[in-house]
């Protein structure tokens, strides 16, 4: 006999639409939307894992120890008016063996995520999650690999929740930022925003300027990593004013799948607050050191120890008289021993026609200032276009994208005004997104 488990009493599909003054049901695609679907990860970790299968049948043919699903898998066609021609481009994620510094034109089709992720609840009171991305040509990229241990179903550990609520131990994203923490499926753009995904290919390097990346990570710019390796700890406490969230984080500091290459720890963390119903506020924070092996400019010195800091404010915003706006803005600031840069985003996004509810235009503008010290070296990029869902778990998006970067003055750009600089080249992209 199969013992029955706890049933989920979240709906697929909302009841109380018929009901007079009842709240609209959530447009397709939205947090709210995906919290609905019974099989899929948001669900899950709403419910922390509890109801991973729903009825006797599903768990007579699965095992809640294990369900595999679908992050992302993104199909895109790129048109970059750069025009690079094959064997001028350097890219790691084009190289294979004999050819060890690939080279790319991104006119064409491309896959830019193919996303697997395999979780389950290994006890009464913990749960794992993996997350591999085959996409890469030169690698199967391992994103996440973790375990979640929750305070409240731990008998020993019972009397500290809800100040701690939940402990992760292993490869996550970094608790920092917003978008930096989004996974590839729940991104409102094709490209992420210039802080954490910020391509090196046509930026202009200035006199004394130690690179966009001087520290070598995997997520182009160094300046806030995607995933690191350590342990965090969650504090929820919903009972409180602005029902403060603290989630804080020690970690390597080396990125995704590096080993540690100093002897210090990095502690990275966030307070999410809630000061209005729709509204969630990010107060965010990192220090650490990492190890600098480059080339010497300015204060980088080759092989030595840096001090980092990172600190920034975000928000976003659904108001819940119209479910179908999204404000969403960060504010960053970073010091790499007096290497400082600085980089914001807002942007907004509204599906206007009743008529056409799937329909979602999207507006971003951001900047990226590459040294705060010097003048002319801030990237601005203006993201327009559009999604359309065709369901919950699938969506299609065309962006356009109008690139400039500011260095006028560059010894390297012999034409001046930025003339000769790829980074003002314009970009077009189209993408179909899949989830499961």
């Amino acid at each position: 006999m199969v013992e029955e488990t706890e049933k989920d009493e979240t709906p697929a599909v909302s009841t109380e639409e018929a009901k007079p003054g009842a709240k609209k049901k959530p447009p397709v695609g939205s947090y709210a939307d995906l919290e609905t679907r019974r099989g899929g990860i948001e669900n899950l970790r709403k419910s922390g894992y509890r109801n991973v299968w729903t009825d006797v049948d599903t768990l007579l043919k699965h095992s809640e120890r294990i369900s595999v699903g679908l992050v992302a898998l993104k199909v895109q066609y790129n048109a970059d008016s750069t025009d690079r021609k094959p064997g001028t481009t350097t890219d790691a994620n084009t190289a294979f063996a004999g050819l060890p510094n690939g080279s790319r034109d991104e006119n064409g089709f491309r896959i830019r995520a193919a996303e697997l992720y395999v979780t389950g609840r290994l006890t009464p009171w913990s749960t794992y999650y993996m997350e591999v991305d085959f996409a890469r040509q030169s690698e199967i990229a391992l994103n996440s690999m973790y375990m979640d241990f929750y305070a409240k179903d731990i008998p020993y550990l019972k009397s500290f929740y809800p100040y701690i609520s939940k402990i992760r131990i292993g490869q996550f994203r970094e608790p920092f930022g917003i978008e930096q923490g989004t996974s590839q499926g729940l991104l409102d753009f094709v490209n992420r925003a210039y802080y954490t995904d910020l391509s090196l290919v046509g930026v202009d390097t200035r006199a004394g300027d130690p690179t966009l990346n001087p520290f070598g990570k995997s997520n182009s710019t160094g300046f806030v990593q995607q995933l690191d390796i350590g342990l965090e700890v969650d504090s929820k406490i919903p009972q409180l004013p602005l029902e403060p969230e603290l989630q804080m984080a020690v970690i390597n500091g080396a990125g995704r799948n590096f080993n540690d290459n100093n002897a210090d720890k990095d502690v990275t963390g966030r307070l999410i607050l809630t000061p209005t119903e729709g509204m969630k506020l990010y107060f965010a924070g990192y220090t650490g050191t990492a190890f600098f092996n480059g080339t010497a400019s300015g204060p980088l010195q080759n092989n030595t120890d840096v001090k980092k800091t990172r600190q920034g404010v975000m928000y976003t915003y659904i108001p819940p008289f119209l479910p179908e706006l999204k404000l969403q803005a960060e504010y960053i600031e970073g010091n790499d021993n007096g290497f400082r840069r600085r980089t914001w985003y807002q942007y907004i996004l509204f599906r206007p026609f009743s008529w056409l509810p799937n329909f979602e235009p999207a507006y971003r503008y951001e900047q990226f200032t590459v040294d705060t010290n010097s003048p002319n070296t801030t990237l601005d990029r203006h993201t327009v276009g559009f999604n359309y869902y065709f369901h919950t778990n699938v969506k299609f998006t065309l962006n356009y994208e109008f690139k400039h970067d500011d260095n006028e003055g560059n010894p390297f750009v012999t034409t001046g005004g930025g003339a000769a600089n790829t980074n003002n080249k314009n970009f077009f992209t189209t993408q179909i997104q899949f989830r499961y």
